[in-house]
């Protein structure tokens, strides 16, 4: 007679369970609460000591850059801390302070004195100090009027539209690369003339060069940036029309002819 073999008595039995058990940690001691306390202490302090040499350099520099280029430190501090997202969420709200500086450099000029800004700010800051609230709103409305009255057309001319997408270039390359800093993205793009009215290469641009290295496996082609570009502004001065840029009336038909099926 075979033997039969159970598993049911086994499975149900009780186990014994083998294993590390969790057990919890031994409180640590005053002494050791103490040094944990110090060490996270002195690490903080090392943080803000090396935070404010870091805001003085930064601060020094934005000051050195103003008196370089006769602007305003703030200026480049706002592009530093904002990355360039002051461009996007632009107010064309007049500030006082920069309305009477406006206006006191035209006054200076129509007297024959030539004043840079910080100059200006050294020597009449006190007189903006006791300009009253209304005096300030009626700088402001004066300045508008001053902004209105200079305001000069584009002039479409074919140095006027390269200087135009230089700066939008340049307006495009800080917020994309101050967006990958903040956020983390990877971007590209790429800008070209659809007529021949101005003379323009191709501009590229990658938020890595990691990115256009792989732009080659991504299209299973061989990749060279600058010949894409050129056949990109080849196709947008066509017309953006794949037909137009066929030289041949055999391609012309044949494409006619898959674009009827």
């Amino acid at each position: 007679m075979p033997t039969v073999y159970s598993t049911i008595s086994l499975a149900s039995s009780t186990r014994i369970r083998t294993g590390n058990h969790s057990h919890n940690p031994a409180p640590r001691t005053a002494e050791q609460l103490k040094e944990k306390r110090d060490a996270r202490a002195e690490k903080q302090s090392r943080i803000e000591a090396y935070v404010q040499k870091w805001m003085e350099d930064t601060n020094q520099l934005a000051q050195t850059m103003a008196t370089e280029f006769d602007m305003e430190p703030r200026y480049f501090l706002d592009i530093f801390f904002q990355g360039g997202a002051h461009m996007v969420n632009h107010q064309d709200v007049i500030n006082p302070y920069n309305a009477f500086r406006g206006l006191k450099s035209i006054e200076l000029r129509e007297q024959g004195i030539v004043m840079s800004a910080p100059d200006i700010h050294t020597n009449f800051f006190d007189e903006y100090e006791k300009l009253t609230k209304d005096e300030k709103n009626d700088l402001c409305t004066r300045w508008e009027k001053v902004r209105s009255t200079n305001f000069q057309l584009h002039r479409d001319t074919p140095r006027a539209k390269v200087q135009d997408v230089a700066n939008v270039v340049r307006n495009m390359k800080m917020l994309l690369s101050a967006l990958s800093q903040r956020v983390g993205i990877e971007a590209l793009f790429c800008i070209v003339k659809n007529n021949v009215e101005f003379k323009m290469e191709p501009e590229w641009y990658f938020t890595s060069r990691e990115l256009e290295q792989y732009m080659e496996i991504a299209t299973r082609k061989k990749w060279v940036t600058g010949e894409v570009g050129l056949k990109l502004e080849a196709f947008a001065i066509a017309g953006c029309d794949p037909a137009s840029m066929f030289t041949t009336f055999l391609a012309s038909v044949t494409l006619l002819t898959f674009s009827f099926l």
